[in-house]
């Protein structure tokens, strides 16, 4: 749906400006220049430019993908248009055809085997940049990638990747055909279809691709209505998404929709805003500095009273009770390394710093509470910083490709790998109570949420989260599966 609704508004806005830019030479230079230099900007960053402007899901990446795939089809529609011999042109004159009739019956049909290979080269870079479209919570086959690479499990990353693989290919071969039946040079006897035949053919299509998206909208409310329960991008926060949508569709009458893996808490906080989003799990200290822009406080108060305050007057939003447990952040080391350089805290990680290299995820780098504010109170400047996904900064550490990685003190994978979090001897960070956050208006039009989630509130430790983690991060069990075990054993 994405692909093709996509590629069906790239032709239909691309294909007369390609036929206005034959007609008025002024406009060519302008336009195909900045066509062109259009196609340079990452696909990645375009996403997160619109999200604060139109929300997450399908529209700001129908957008995106119909923007990318407009340049190939005018450029091909206009190199098509030039090509046509002059004396076909000249031949069409001489019948007395109107320029609507050359345009129609002459022009197009000899310039469609070079606009249907535009059409195809716009088709392979919006399959690749639909995949990437799933970080922002468009859905589609991109998910299962996201997913894999989030939890380490190579099964759902092919489960995504290999039906992809199968569409590109597809639409590659059904194209092909497309082009091979209107290449102009035909076998004797041979018949070129009409280019009324065209039309309808592309319009029904455009219906089609219209009627799945409102098909698709209908089914996610069919069953009543709705809340969305979004996640960050690592173990964690899918086992408490999960937790809170299994209860909330047992519970109460509302469909729960998941959006998980949505990134920093930036996105989600101004996805929650948008009304995009209804619930997610949140931590008292990533709110107190990320959100208010709190200054880092060293004296270790419990700041959950001051968020869930902020929250309620500056957002309208509500923190419920917390879980049970604080999840802080931390730079951890291998035990070994730890052992032979005598590292128990992060004054003495501080000393020998500028030899090592540290791989974190990209929130870590920017965020007051992670590398920003460590060098401010450690003084921590490290040789190299590699940016990475947060579940592969653990692979990094184990081949040895980095020494330190910024990492969560409830985090499974501590173990497996053979971790030690440093103790953060200058109580930089604040504490993270997690909870879950709402918003308002909903909280107020379907109160049994928080009856549903209630039996959640105080009953999750950091031994039983860190234990959530491992069944997901080392047995392989999937967060779904995590999370109904653990509701079983609440009763």
């Amino acid at each position: 749906m994405l692909v093709g609704f996509s590629l069906f508004l790239a032709s239909a806005l691309a294909i007369p400006l390609g036929i206005l830019l034959v007609r008025f030479s002024f406009l060519r230079h302008t336009i195909l220049r900045a066509g062109s230099i259009s196609q340079t900007i990452p696909s990645l960053a375009m996403l997160g430019f619109l999200v604060p402007l139109l929300g997450l899901g399908n529209v700001p990446a129908l957008v995106v993908l119909t923007f990318y795939a407009i340049y190939p089809i005018l450029r091909s529609t206009y190199t098509g248009l030039i090509s046509v011999p002059p004396e076909c042109i000249e031949a069409a004159e001489g019948l007395g055809f109107s320029n609507l009739q050359k345009l129609g019956w002459v022009e197009l049909p000899l310039a469609l085997p070079i606009m249907i290979s535009g059409l195809r080269i716009a088709t392979a870079s919006t399959i690749g940049i639909a995949t990437i479209a799933a970080f922002i919570g468009a859905g589609g086959l991109g998910d299962f990638i996201t997913q894999g690479l989030a939890l380490n499990n190579s099964a759902l990353i092919l489960l995504g990747a290999i039906p992809i693989a199968f569409l590109a290919l597809a639409f590659d071969y059904g194209i092909s055909q497309l082009e091979n039946q209107f290449h102009h040079r035909k076998k004797k006897g041979s018949r070129s279809p009409r280019l009324k035949t065209i039309l309808l053919g592309i319009s029904s299509l455009g219906i089609v691709f219209l009627g799945g998206n409102y098909l698709y909208q209908e089914h996610i409310t069919a069953k009543g209505t709705s809340i969305t329960i979004a996640s960050k991008n690592f173990t964690e926060q899918y086992i408490l998404a999960e937790l809170m949508a299994q209860l909330i569709e047992m519970k109460t009458p509302l469909k729960v929709v998941r959006k998980l893996n949505l990134g920093t808490t930036d996105i989600i906080h101004q996805a929650l805003l948008k009304g995009d989003v209804d619930l997610y799990p949140e931590y008292s200290g990533t709110a107190y500095l990320t959100i208010l822009k709190e200054p880092p406080s060293q004296s270790g108060e419990d700041i959950f009273p001051k968020v869930r305050g902020a929250y309620k007057d500056k957002f309208n939003l509500v923190w419920l009770k917390p879980f049970g447990f604080s999840n802080s952040q931390s730079l951890a080391v291998k035990k070994d390394f730890a052992q032979a350089h005598n590292l128990q805290n992060l004054s003495d990680l501080a000393l020998i710093a500028p030899d090592l290299t540290i791989a974190a995820p990209p929130e870590f780098l920017k965020r007051p509470d992670g590398m920003l504010g460590l060098s401010q109170s450690y003084g921590l400047e490290f040789k190299n910083v590699m940016q990475v996904d947060p579940n592969l900064m653990y692979m990094a550490i184990d081949h040895q490709e980095v020494e330190v990685i910024a990492a969560f003190t409830t985090d499974g994978k501590l173990q497996k790998y053979q971790l030690i979090p440093l103790n953060d001897d200058k109580k930089f960070y604040p504490p993270y109570h997690c909870a879950p956050v709402i918003r308002a208006t909903i909280l107020t039009a379907y109160p049994e949420i928080y009856e549903a989630l209630s039996v959640l509130f105080g009953h999750i430790d950091e031994e039983k989260m860190r234990r959530l983690n491992a069944k997901v991060d080392l047995e392989g069990r999937t967060p779904f599966d995590v999370a109904q075990e653990f509701l079983v054993e609440l009763n």
